[in-house]
């Protein structure tokens, strides 16, 4: 009974979002397995079949497949680690539209980086991306940038790093676990452009709009449950508020009033 409790109170613990990651890739890969990797082989970001062959759909979801079991415990322990802190800090709908928009993004620059390294040899063209590993690193990453001398734990195992080694130690843990992964090169300049520009989080949304799309289909119906991080519920300014929008609004437009200004008095 206490191991059932244990289990029970970890599951509690996991935030809604992250628990619709776990099952949905748990999904996937059950039946991936019973069609004998069709759907890995179909919905995986390949570059060369991603642009020769026109399946633009191959950038859309290839993180929620893993190839196997192997691939599938290691890829969701480690973003299981990161995603419920980023979750809670940011809450569950800035969550879901970055885990969707940040693989996009990810997808795209690595569809890029495989063309430009195939003048040095053709096969990074028939290299694969798919897992979270690339939103895992790229969470870990921004925490490292953030603070460099605090101390991570490395995934579920009693082991710490100083977390400016945490991003490297990982990418050569996952390389040699599947080699190569190109994909997390895309990562670390998409996280890099992340953390100079948006403050290590690009998904900050007006809280009018997060509240909107709460209260619509279907999360609605759902965000009463206690694991479901609303935008009322996030103890740090990360969602910007309406007044802050109006303000950057109004500083936007009082900076271009004064330009314009400027121009038309030097042009008389």
């Amino acid at each position: 009974m206490l191991i059932i409790d244990k289990i029970i109170a970890i599951w509690q613990s996991i935030t809604f979002g992250t628990k619709f990651v776990l099952i949905s890739s748990i999904l996937c890969c059950i039946l991936d397995i019973l069609n004998n990797n069709l759907l890995f082989n179909i919905l995986v970001d390949i570059p060369n079949l991603t642009i020769y062959q026109y399946e633009l759909w191959r950038l859309l979801i290839p993180q929620f497949f893993h190839g196997n079991i192997y691939n599938l415990s290691i890829s969701l322990l480690g973003f299981l680690v990161c995603a419920i802190e980023v979750e809670k800090n940011y809450g569950t709908i800035p969550f879901f539209c970055d885990i969707f928009f940040k693989n996009l993004i990810i997808q795209i620059i690595y569809v890029f980086l495989c063309f430009s390294l195939s003048y040095l040899t053709l096969d990074v063209q028939g290299t694969q991306s798919f897992g979270f590993w690339n939103i895992t690193f790229i969470y870990m990453l921004n925490k490292g940038l953030a603070d460099q001398d605090d101390y991570q734990k490395f995934l579920c195992f009693p082991l710490y790093f100083p977390s400016k080694y945490y991003p490297p130690a990982f990418f050569l843990i996952m390389n040699s676990i599947e080699y190569p992964r190109l994909d997390l090169i895309a990562a670390t300049l998409f996280a890099f452009i992340e953390y100079q520009l948006f403050d290590g989080f690009m998904m900050k949304l007006s809280k009018g709009f997060v509240t909107k799309i709460e209260q619509s289909f279907p999360f609605k119906y759902i965000q009463s449950r206690q694991d479901f991080i609303t935008c009322d519920q996030i103890n740090h300014s990360f969602v910007m508020d309406d007044a802050k929008m109006a303000e950057y609004q109004l500083e936007i437009g009082m900076i271009s009033t004064t330009e314009s200004k400027i121009q038309d008095q030097n042009q008389i």
